[in-house]
């Protein structure tokens, strides 16, 4: 479902550092911040590894997370359960939120 090419790439979008994305609107930011290239209508519970989150992409996810939302991300956050979908990772901020 990744889209190709940079001409689909939406504007940067901006979200709260203090309240919990929706895992929607965690799909844009993600397309905006150069993080994975995807469809507009990508499932909030879709694989993003199939979507091409690999160690790369994940590394710039990390950082993205940690300067948008203000608290680090440790080796033991960044598992399949924590970062497998969008819909896992808006719960996974949410959770450092509280």
């Amino acid at each position: 479902m990744a889209r190709g090419g940079a001409s689909h790439r939406l504007a940067r979008m901006e979200l709260s550092k203090s309240l919990p994305p929706d895992p929607t609107d965690l799909i844009d930011w993600m397309n905006g911040e150069g993080v994975l290239d995807l469809d507009w209508d990508f499932p909030v519970d879709g694989n993003l590894a199939e979507a091409g989150l690999d160690s790369k992409a994940t590394s710039r996810l990390v950082t993205a997370v940690e300067d948008q939302f203000g608290f680090e991300l440790g080796s033991l956050d960044l598992t399949k359960s924590n970062i497998g979908t969008p819909k896992a990772l808006a719960a996974l901020i949410a959770s450092k939120l509280d």
